[in-house]
Protein backbone atom coordinates (compact mmCIF):
# COMPACT_ATOMS: atom_id res chain seq x y z
CA UNK A 1 0.00 0.00 0.00
CA UNK A 2 1.28 3.53 -0.75
CA UNK A 3 0.49 7.03 0.55
CA UNK A 4 2.51 10.38 0.72
CA UNK A 5 5.47 10.31 3.06
CA UNK A 6 5.49 13.96 4.35
CA UNK A 7 1.60 14.15 4.93
CA UNK A 8 0.66 13.18 8.65
CA UNK A 9 -3.06 12.86 6.71
CA UNK A 10 -2.22 10.76 3.45
CA UNK A 11 -0.11 8.18 6.50
CA UNK A 12 -2.95 8.02 8.68
CA UNK A 13 -5.85 7.21 6.14
CA UNK A 14 -3.60 4.72 4.72
CA UNK A 15 -3.00 3.36 7.73
CA UNK A 16 -6.58 3.09 8.68
CA UNK A 17 -7.30 1.57 5.45
CA UNK A 18 -4.40 -1.06 5.95
CA UNK A 19 -6.05 -2.14 9.61
CA UNK A 20 -9.43 -2.61 8.03
CA UNK A 21 -7.88 -4.80 4.90
CA UNK A 22 -5.96 -6.64 7.81
CA UNK A 23 -9.05 -7.31 9.80
CA UNK A 24 -10.94 -8.33 6.61
CA UNK A 25 -8.03 -10.98 4.99
CA UNK A 26 -5.82 -11.79 8.05
CA UNK A 27 -4.10 -14.11 5.88
CA UNK A 28 -2.50 -11.40 3.40
CA UNK A 29 0.34 -9.16 4.93
CA UNK A 30 -0.12 -5.18 4.73
CA UNK A 31 3.28 -3.72 3.86
CA UNK A 32 2.97 0.48 3.68
CA UNK A 33 5.74 2.52 1.20
CA UNK A 34 5.62 6.02 1.80
CA UNK A 35 6.94 8.28 -1.41
CA UNK A 36 7.03 12.11 -1.19
CA UNK A 37 4.71 13.18 -3.78
CA UNK A 38 5.32 16.23 -6.41
CA UNK A 39 2.82 18.31 -4.12
CA UNK A 40 4.92 17.16 -0.52
CA UNK A 41 7.89 18.66 -3.31
CA UNK A 42 6.78 21.76 -3.84
CA UNK A 43 5.25 23.64 -0.86
CA UNK A 44 6.34 27.00 -1.86
CA UNK A 45 4.42 28.11 -4.52
CA UNK A 46 0.31 28.37 -4.27
CA UNK A 47 -1.40 25.03 -4.73
CA UNK A 48 -3.41 26.20 -7.94
CA UNK A 49 -0.09 27.45 -9.12
CA UNK A 50 1.77 24.16 -8.94
CA UNK A 51 -0.01 21.83 -10.64
CA UNK A 52 -3.00 21.85 -8.55
CA UNK A 53 -4.62 18.91 -6.10
CA UNK A 54 -3.40 16.51 -8.38
CA UNK A 55 0.04 16.71 -7.44
CA UNK A 56 -0.77 14.76 -4.98
CA UNK A 57 -1.81 12.00 -6.49
CA UNK A 58 -0.04 11.60 -10.11
CA UNK A 59 3.42 10.28 -8.40
CA UNK A 60 1.28 7.57 -6.40
CA UNK A 61 -0.70 6.35 -9.28
CA UNK A 62 2.61 6.74 -11.64
CA UNK A 63 3.93 4.00 -8.77
CA UNK A 64 0.41 1.78 -9.58
CA UNK A 65 1.05 1.71 -12.73
CA UNK A 66 4.84 0.35 -12.20
CA UNK A 67 3.74 -2.12 -10.41
CA UNK A 68 5.50 -1.05 -7.51
CA UNK A 69 2.54 -0.91 -5.15
CA UNK A 70 -0.69 -2.83 -5.48
CA UNK A 71 -2.50 0.00 -4.02
CA UNK A 72 -3.00 3.65 -2.94
CA UNK A 73 -5.24 5.71 -0.39
CA UNK A 74 -5.86 8.84 -1.61
CA UNK A 75 -8.28 11.70 -0.26
CA UNK A 76 -11.03 11.74 -3.06
CA UNK A 77 -11.35 15.62 -2.89
CA UNK A 78 -7.54 15.42 -4.36
CA UNK A 79 -8.30 13.20 -7.25
CA UNK A 80 -8.77 14.84 -10.87
CA UNK A 81 -12.53 14.41 -12.01
CA UNK A 82 -10.96 12.16 -14.63
CA UNK A 83 -9.93 8.89 -14.22
CA UNK A 84 -6.44 7.85 -15.10
CA UNK A 85 -6.18 4.91 -17.67
CA UNK A 86 -5.43 1.48 -15.78
CA UNK A 87 -6.45 2.55 -12.57
CA UNK A 88 -9.64 2.25 -10.91
CA UNK A 89 -11.15 3.21 -7.35
CA UNK A 90 -11.91 -0.51 -5.69
CA UNK A 91 -13.93 1.47 -2.46
CA UNK A 92 -15.05 4.43 -1.21
CA UNK A 93 -15.22 3.45 2.66
CA UNK A 94 -17.96 5.28 4.67
CA UNK A 95 -17.38 9.43 4.28
CA UNK A 96 -16.42 11.20 7.31
CA UNK A 97 -17.90 14.59 8.01
CA UNK A 98 -18.36 16.69 5.10
CA UNK A 99 -17.92 20.74 6.93
CA UNK A 100 -14.75 22.72 6.72
CA UNK A 101 -13.97 24.15 10.77
CA UNK A 102 -12.63 27.73 11.40
CA UNK A 103 -9.17 27.07 13.76
CA UNK A 104 -8.11 30.02 15.68
CA UNK A 105 -6.94 31.20 18.53
CA UNK A 106 -9.44 34.04 19.14
CA UNK A 107 -12.44 33.16 17.33
CA UNK A 108 -15.47 30.43 17.06
CA UNK A 109 -16.92 31.25 14.47
CA UNK A 110 -16.51 33.55 11.26
CA UNK A 111 -18.65 36.12 12.41
CA UNK A 112 -15.99 36.81 15.79
CA UNK A 113 -12.98 37.20 14.12
CA UNK A 114 -12.06 40.94 13.95
CA UNK A 115 -12.25 43.49 11.61
CA UNK A 116 -9.77 42.97 8.59
CA UNK A 117 -8.37 39.31 10.36
CA UNK A 118 -5.94 37.59 8.15
CA UNK A 119 -7.12 33.90 7.29
CA UNK A 120 -4.72 31.64 6.02
CA UNK A 121 -6.38 29.36 3.09
CA UNK A 122 -4.94 28.40 -0.50
CA UNK A 123 -8.49 27.23 -1.66
CA UNK A 124 -10.46 29.38 -4.08
CA UNK A 125 -13.36 28.13 -3.18
CA UNK A 126 -12.90 28.84 1.13
CA UNK A 127 -11.63 31.86 -0.36
CA UNK A 128 -14.67 33.01 -2.13
CA UNK A 129 -17.19 31.56 0.58
CA UNK A 130 -15.64 33.19 3.17
CA UNK A 131 -15.67 37.03 1.37
CA UNK A 132 -19.25 36.66 0.78
CA UNK A 133 -19.79 35.89 4.25
CA UNK A 134 -16.83 38.69 5.85
CA UNK A 135 -15.85 40.86 2.59
CA UNK A 136 -13.33 42.78 4.96
CA UNK A 137 -11.30 39.47 5.68
CA UNK A 138 -8.10 39.29 4.33
CA UNK A 139 -7.17 36.12 2.47
CA UNK A 140 -3.77 35.11 2.47
CA UNK A 141 -2.05 32.34 1.13
CA UNK A 142 -0.71 29.23 3.14
CA UNK A 143 0.71 26.03 2.69
CA UNK A 144 1.50 22.70 4.71
CA UNK A 145 0.47 19.56 5.85
CA UNK A 146 -2.55 20.08 8.35
CA UNK A 147 -0.07 19.93 11.54
CA UNK A 148 2.09 22.93 9.83
CA UNK A 149 -1.13 24.89 8.64
CA UNK A 150 -2.48 24.92 12.59
CA UNK A 151 1.18 25.58 13.91
CA UNK A 152 0.84 28.89 11.53
CA UNK A 153 -1.57 29.98 13.17
CA UNK A 154 -2.43 28.48 17.07
CA UNK A 155 1.44 29.28 17.98
CA UNK A 156 3.45 31.04 15.00
CA UNK A 157 0.01 33.86 14.92
CA UNK A 158 1.37 34.26 11.21
CA UNK A 159 -2.68 34.34 10.26
CA UNK A 160 -5.47 35.21 12.52
CA UNK A 161 -7.32 31.90 11.33
CA UNK A 162 -7.47 29.06 8.84
CA UNK A 163 -10.34 26.67 7.61
CA UNK A 164 -9.62 22.60 7.79
CA UNK A 165 -11.73 19.86 6.77
CA UNK A 166 -13.13 18.25 10.03
CA UNK A 167 -12.90 14.48 9.20
CA UNK A 168 -8.62 15.16 8.05
CA UNK A 169 -8.58 16.45 11.83
CA UNK A 170 -10.25 13.51 13.22
CA UNK A 171 -8.45 11.30 11.33
CA UNK A 172 -4.89 12.46 12.36
CA UNK A 173 -6.19 12.66 16.15
CA UNK A 174 -6.27 16.24 16.19
CA UNK A 175 -9.96 16.81 16.76
CA UNK A 176 -9.66 19.25 19.73
CA UNK A 177 -9.17 21.77 16.80
CA UNK A 178 -12.52 20.53 14.92
CA UNK A 179 -15.30 21.88 17.84
CA UNK A 180 -15.80 25.17 15.42
CA UNK A 181 -17.37 23.44 12.37
CA UNK A 182 -18.63 26.06 9.89
CA UNK A 183 -22.24 25.52 8.60
CA UNK A 184 -22.80 23.98 5.08
CA UNK A 185 -25.06 27.04 4.18
CA UNK A 186 -22.20 29.25 4.86
CA UNK A 187 -19.45 27.05 3.59
CA UNK A 188 -20.07 24.56 1.32
CA UNK A 189 -17.60 21.75 1.09
CA UNK A 190 -15.38 21.09 -1.64
CA UNK A 191 -16.63 17.49 -3.59
CA UNK A 192 -15.87 14.16 -2.11
CA UNK A 193 -14.74 16.24 1.17
CA UNK A 194 -14.92 14.00 4.02
CA UNK A 195 -14.29 10.89 1.35
CA UNK A 196 -11.52 8.50 0.82
CA UNK A 197 -10.35 6.57 -2.40
CA UNK A 198 -9.17 3.31 -2.11
CA UNK A 199 -7.22 2.88 -5.83
CA UNK A 200 -5.09 -0.18 -7.49
CA UNK A 201 -4.58 -1.06 -11.32
CA UNK A 202 -8.05 -1.93 -12.97
CA UNK A 203 -7.11 -5.07 -14.17
CA UNK A 204 -5.70 -6.18 -10.56
CA UNK A 205 -8.97 -8.45 -9.87
CA UNK A 206 -7.46 -10.45 -6.86
CA UNK A 207 -6.88 -6.30 -4.77
CA UNK A 208 -10.10 -5.06 -6.37
CA UNK A 209 -11.73 -8.41 -4.60
CA UNK A 210 -10.13 -7.74 -1.67
CA UNK A 211 -10.97 -4.22 -1.27
CA UNK A 212 -15.14 -4.72 -1.85
CA UNK A 213 -15.81 -5.01 1.27
CA UNK A 214 -14.27 -1.53 2.40
CA UNK A 215 -17.00 0.13 -0.29
CA UNK A 216 -20.06 2.09 1.26
CA UNK A 217 -22.32 2.00 -1.59
CA UNK A 218 -24.25 5.21 -0.39
CA UNK A 219 -21.05 6.96 0.00
CA UNK A 220 -19.76 6.06 -3.07
CA UNK A 221 -22.66 7.09 -5.35
CA UNK A 222 -22.89 10.41 -3.51
CA UNK A 223 -18.25 11.44 -4.22
CA UNK A 224 -19.24 10.01 -7.86
CA UNK A 225 -22.11 12.48 -8.31
CA UNK A 226 -19.89 14.94 -7.30
CA UNK A 227 -17.38 14.27 -9.20
CA UNK A 228 -19.67 14.14 -12.22
CA UNK A 229 -21.12 17.93 -11.20
CA UNK A 230 -17.31 19.32 -11.24
CA UNK A 231 -16.29 17.18 -14.41
CA UNK A 232 -19.72 18.87 -16.03
CA UNK A 233 -18.54 22.25 -15.23
CA UNK A 234 -14.93 21.50 -16.33
CA UNK A 235 -13.80 23.10 -13.09
CA UNK A 236 -10.50 22.61 -11.95
CA UNK A 237 -8.23 23.68 -9.05
CA UNK A 238 -8.65 27.45 -9.67
CA UNK A 239 -12.41 27.36 -9.62
CA UNK A 240 -14.64 28.08 -6.94
CA UNK A 241 -16.86 25.44 -7.03
CA UNK A 242 -18.60 23.61 -4.03
CA UNK A 243 -20.58 20.20 -4.25
CA UNK A 244 -22.86 18.41 -2.24
CA UNK A 245 -24.75 15.35 -2.52
CA UNK A 246 -26.06 13.96 0.60
CA UNK A 247 -28.08 10.83 1.49
CA UNK A 248 -31.65 11.90 2.88
CA UNK A 249 -32.52 9.64 5.91
CA UNK A 250 -34.17 6.98 5.56
CA UNK A 251 -34.69 7.19 1.90
CA UNK A 252 -33.39 5.85 -1.51
CA UNK A 253 -32.90 9.54 -2.73
CA UNK A 254 -29.93 11.97 -2.33
CA UNK A 255 -30.22 16.17 -2.00
CA UNK A 256 -27.55 17.84 -4.19
CA UNK A 257 -26.88 21.49 -3.95
CA UNK A 258 -23.97 23.16 -6.09
CA UNK A 259 -22.61 26.90 -6.02
CA UNK A 260 -19.98 28.61 -8.23
CA UNK A 261 -18.32 31.73 -7.31
CA UNK A 262 -16.54 34.82 -8.28
CA UNK A 263 -13.32 34.83 -6.10
CA UNK A 264 -13.92 38.15 -3.80
CA UNK A 265 -17.59 36.05 -3.24
CA UNK A 266 -19.43 38.87 -5.15
CA UNK A 267 -21.22 36.79 -7.42
CA UNK A 268 -22.83 33.36 -6.45
CA UNK A 269 -24.55 31.00 -8.38
CA UNK A 270 -27.03 28.50 -6.78
CA UNK A 271 -28.73 25.09 -7.63
CA UNK A 272 -29.85 22.10 -5.89
CA UNK A 273 -32.43 19.59 -6.43
CA UNK A 274 -33.28 16.15 -4.98
CA UNK A 275 -33.09 12.79 -7.01
CA UNK A 276 -33.64 9.44 -6.07
CA UNK A 277 -31.03 6.59 -6.97
CA UNK A 278 -32.14 5.66 -10.16
CA UNK A 279 -32.60 9.02 -10.93
CA UNK A 280 -29.08 10.62 -9.92
CA UNK A 281 -27.49 11.12 -13.51
CA UNK A 282 -30.32 12.71 -15.22
CA UNK A 283 -30.64 15.39 -11.80
CA UNK A 284 -27.40 16.14 -12.16
CA UNK A 285 -27.16 16.82 -15.56
CA UNK A 286 -30.31 19.36 -15.08
CA UNK A 287 -28.80 20.95 -12.26
CA UNK A 288 -25.33 21.57 -14.50
CA UNK A 289 -28.23 22.92 -16.85
CA UNK A 290 -30.12 25.38 -14.02
CA UNK A 291 -26.50 26.87 -13.74
CA UNK A 292 -25.28 27.18 -17.15
CA UNK A 293 -28.68 28.95 -17.65
CA UNK A 294 -27.46 31.51 -15.06
CA UNK A 295 -24.09 31.70 -16.79
CA UNK A 296 -21.88 29.52 -14.87
CA UNK A 297 -19.53 29.07 -17.73
CA UNK A 298 -18.97 32.99 -18.35
CA UNK A 299 -18.43 32.92 -14.51
CA UNK A 300 -15.74 30.24 -14.61
CA UNK A 301 -14.46 31.93 -17.44
CA UNK A 302 -13.74 34.82 -15.50
CA UNK A 303 -15.35 37.77 -17.44
CA UNK A 304 -18.42 37.91 -15.51
CA UNK A 305 -22.22 37.34 -15.96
Amino acid sequence: MIASRKSLLARAQAEAVGRALGRLHPGVEIQFRWVESEGDQRQDAPLADAGGKGLFVKSIERLLLANQADLAVHSMKDMPSDSTPGLAVAAVPARGDVRDCLVSPQAKQLADLPPQATVGTSSPRRQAQMLRARPDLRIEPIRGNVDTRIRKVMEEHRHDATLLAVAGLQRVGLGQHAQCPIDIETMLPAACQGALAVQCRSDDHVTLSRCLPLNDPISAAAVHAERKIVAMLHGDCHSPIAALVQPVAGQPRFQLRVRVLSPDGKVCLEASNDASSRDLSRQIRALVEQLRRQGVEQLLRGSGI
